[in-house]
């Protein structure tokens, strides 16, 4: 996950297709509070409403609204909601335990609190990688479907609004085709290995009509795929004049300003062609802050050296959850596999277990097993309070600055979950590790440490 969601808006996209349109008021509790405002947003990001939370944690938001999906957001929590006028909502939470504490009372809140369990569920059918994601096509489809098949069941049993039914029915499907259209990436992304879908398996997405503006505004997957289809066949494209002929053809103006804002963040994630998105960016928009501040970014991405196997690691001096000081340099003479996480990040999460095995496969050999938290100074405590429900093992670590600190720079580290592997010289065996998931990565290490 970025450490930021840099969005630069051209033109703001009105969302207002929705059936109906009123107000809604919702007002709650946040326990053991980290940041002080609470936020309802669309799923472009953009603000709908916000509120401050008072010094006992209470807040309360009154805002006009259409009928939809939205995110509730806290700090970097989000949760999907879907508000519908007149709706009258009590939100209570533990800011420590996010996910897990979410609860609605009130008018809506049979259908929001349907939709937190779902991500709970979600993340639950999802987080053996192994059984998920390394199996063959036939077995996978049918992992996504009983995914959907189990949401179904659920939502069967509530009592809520047919237009909710209809549009979660509809929402359900798009999430089973954004598996479809990212199978690839998921599994190179959790299990390091590169597959080649047969050709018959990406047909279901392929009968999709990619220029819904309608779906688009209203479904948050389906926007996701949408998005995801057209940045495929975009970075296909040989060159920026190529590219900006794909996006020609796309002709719906709300999905044409969201895949620009996001040509930003490919200036960075995709250095090899970053001249190209930024070139892309100049022949679409004459916006000159978003121009100035593409040009800002590939300067960036290009000046930055990098470091290489082989170089001395940069140093580091963090505190651990007992509050001692622990430096890179107390480290040597045995390898040091890092893993660079947060609380609020969920591929993070997903590694947890693995790291886990590796660290009781190699308990008595010649490495240690270090995490170093960016978390921000604010939410330590959520830090400490994740370790000991995770029960996590290893050498727990916060970094000083997060994002910003001293060693996060100088390896940049600009998103997460990123691993480090460190020799007993203190040498750099691999900058950026693969992950304890990966096949490889036990391959790698039993050969270092046999």
């Amino acid at each position: 996950m970025h450490k930021t969601i840099s969005t630069f808006f051209i033109l703001f996209i009105s969302l207002s297709v929705f059936a109906k349109s009123g107000k809604v008021i919702l007002s709650g509790k946040v326990s053991n509070p980290s940041v002080t405002s609470i936020k309802i947003t669309y799923f472009d990001y953009k603000e709908v409403a916000s509120a401050e939370l008072d010094d006992n944690g209470n807040f309360k938001i009154s805002a006009k609204i259409e009928g939809g999906f939205y995110f509730l957001s806290y700090g970097r929590n989000t949760a999907y909601i879907y508000l519908y006028p007149k709706d009258e909502l009590s939100i209570s939470f533990d800011a420590e335990h996010f996910d897990e504490t979410l609860v609605f009372e009130g008018k809506g809140a049979e259908r929001n609190n349907y939709l937190a369990k779902k991500s709970v569920k979600g993340s639950e059918l999802t987080k053996d990688l192994d059984a998920f994601y390394k199996v063959d096509e036939t077995t996978y489809i049918k992992n996504i479907a009983n995914v959907k098949q189990r949401h179904l069941n659920a939502l069967a049993k509530i009592n809520v609004e047919d237009f909710f039914k209809t549009a979660e029915e509809k929402s359900l499907e798009f999430e089973r085709l954004l598996s479809i259209q990212n199978y690839k990436s998921n599994y190179k992304f959790y299990l390091g290995e590169e597959i080649s879908p047969s050709k018959g398996f990406y047909k279901p997405v392929e009968k999709i009509d990619v220029r819904n503006e309608d779906d688009y505004k209203r479904q948050p997957y389906y926007r996701y795929l949408v998005n995801s289809v057209w940045n495929k066949k975009i970075d296909a494209a040989p060159d920026a004049e190529s590219m900006l002929n794909v996006l020609r053809e796309v002709k719906s103006q709300p999905i044409i300003i969201s895949l620009i804002n996001g040509f930003y963040s490919k200036i960075s994630s995709n250095k090899e062609r970053a001249k190209d998105y930024l070139d892309l960016i100049k022949m679409v928009t004459t916006h000159q802050p978003f121009i100035e501040a593409a040009e800002k970014q590939y300067q960036e991405v290009m000046k930055s050296k990098g470091l290489s196997k082989g170089d001395a690691s940069p140093e580091f001096s963090y505190e651990t959850i007992d509050g001692k000081i622990i430096s890179l340099n107390d480290l040597k003479g045995k390898y040091v596999y890092i893993d660079v996480w947060a609380t609020w990040c969920a591929p993070c999460i997903k590694q947890v277990p693995y790291l886990k095995q590796l660290e009781e496969r190699y308990h008595n050999k010649n490495i240690v097993f270090v995490s170093i938290s960016v978390d921000k100074e604010k939410v330590k405590d959520t830090w400490k309070q994740m370790i000991a429900d995770k029960e996590l093992g290893g050498l727990q670590l916060f970094a000083d600055k997060s994002f910003d600190s001293d060693f996060m720079n100088a390896y940049a580290v600009n998103s997460i979950p990123r691993f480090i592997l460190i020799d007993p010289e203190g040498k750099i065996v691999d900058p950026e590790a693969p992950r304890p998931s990966f096949d490889k990565t036990r391959v790698l290490l039993d050969e270092l440490l046999h």
